[in-house]
């Protein structure tokens, strides 16, 4: 029995298999977070985003999007970055504002640090350096072949996301000056990375993951086909996140007087 999903060669089953590493992290993740929005006074609402947060990171890890996406679709892979990266992480964030807010320091030297580490531009570049070296053939086809591999990809893409996401969510270190005209430039440049990668799988002519090229198919689709579809999901689902997210940004934003305060109140 595997604790965690990663590549073999065993055919593709659609019997349920039971992965106690995703199911440990996601009751981890779960009751830590019952517990935090209990003693934070968290909005009804906001509880509600971030345990939609935690079925969708768990949806995401647990069969059989875990499995499909470990080792035999390249489609299942990129759905599953953009539910970890682009779904639960901010969803989790959304669901935790109110108490982290409550609880983290505004002043002194517990600021100064915070202000360094969730600094925006930091947290897109680790994000962006995250995303790369993820989706490099040589890492892919290396880390997913071994349990432990497998679960360092999913855990650095939920790490990073939310390293990234807390500059526009979470507004705790203060930022006067991170205007949401700057923040919807820093959303669209600090996730502008994904797209350069679906290009390249979009551009392929051979296949381009040794994982998903000599596993066992799942579907009708060849290896190469499965990495243009994922190329397609990629790049189509996540604009589209992120240009729906920009879109209700700016029109809070141009909502009316004071809806910048607010909004920087909100966040």
């Amino acid at each position: 029995m595997q604790w965690w999903c990663s590549a073999g060669s065993e055919p593709w089953s659609w019997e349920w298999q039971w992965y106690p590493g995703v199911w440990i992290l996601v009751a981890a993740v779960a009751l830590t977070y019952w517990r935090f929005s209990r003693h934070s006074a968290t909005p009804p609402r906001e509880r509600t985003y971030g345990w939609i947060g935690v079925v969708t990171m768990w949806l995401a890890l647990d069969w059989p999007m875990g499995p499909l996406a470990a080792n035999y679709l390249a489609t299942a892979h990129a759905i599953q970055f953009l539910m970890i990266s682009f779904v639960a992480a901010p969803l989790l964030l959304l669901g935790a504002r109110t108490g982290l807010a409550a609880r983290l320091p505004r002043a002194g030297r517990g600021d100064f640090w915070l202000r360094v580490v969730m600094a925006p531009l930091l947290g897109a570049i680790v994000f962006n350096i995250v995303t790369i070296a993820t989706h490099v053939p040589a890492v892919n086809d290396t880390l997913m072949v071994e349990q432990w591999g497998a679960f360092a990809i999913d855990f650095a893409w939920l790490v990073s996301a939310l390293w990234f996401w807390w500059a526009l969510i979470v507004p705790v270190p203060v930022r006067p000056l991170f205007v949401t005209p700057l923040r919807m430039l820093y959303l669209f440049i600090g996730s502008v990375v994904h797209t350069g990668i679906a290009i390249v799988m979009l551009m392929r002519e051979f296949p381009m993951y040794g994982v998903y090229e000599l596993a066992p198919r799942a579907t009708r689709m060849s290896a190469l086909t499965d990495l243009k579809v994922a190329g397609g999901v990629m790049e189509l689902i996540g604009i589209g996140i992120i240009f729906g997210i920009l879109t209700v940004m700016f029109f809070r934003w141009s909502g009316g007087t004071g809806a910048e305060v607010k909004g920087n109140d909100r966040r």
